[in-house]
């Protein structure tokens, strides 16, 4: 049995089981490369976007998808801070 993380305080869900999937090499270098992409649309969000974080993702996705899920609450679009030199 997997050990699970504490509980977080900021209101996320807590990972509770873990997932173990055997991956030939190919399939593992598509999933990296997956990820990479991923990241790099990401990348000014400052989200750290890992393998499992992907998968979880997909899982989140496809359950949406089937109607096993809500849709995604729309959050509202963010602003960036003005800069002392800007109105």
């Amino acid at each position: 049995m997997a050990m699970t993380r504490p509980t977080q305080d900021k209101g996320r869900q807590v990972v509770n089981a873990t997932l173990t999937l055997r991956l030939t090499r190919h399939d593992r270098e598509l999933l990296q490369a997956l990820v990479a992409l991923q990241a790099e649309e990401m990348s000014d969000t400052g989200v750290e976007v890992t393998a499992a974080s992907y998968v979880r993702g997909l899982i989140r996705h496809e359950a949406r998808k089937k109607g096993l899920l809500e849709p995604a609450a729309a959050s509202p679009p963010r602003r960036r801070p003005a800069r002392p030199n800007e109105p």
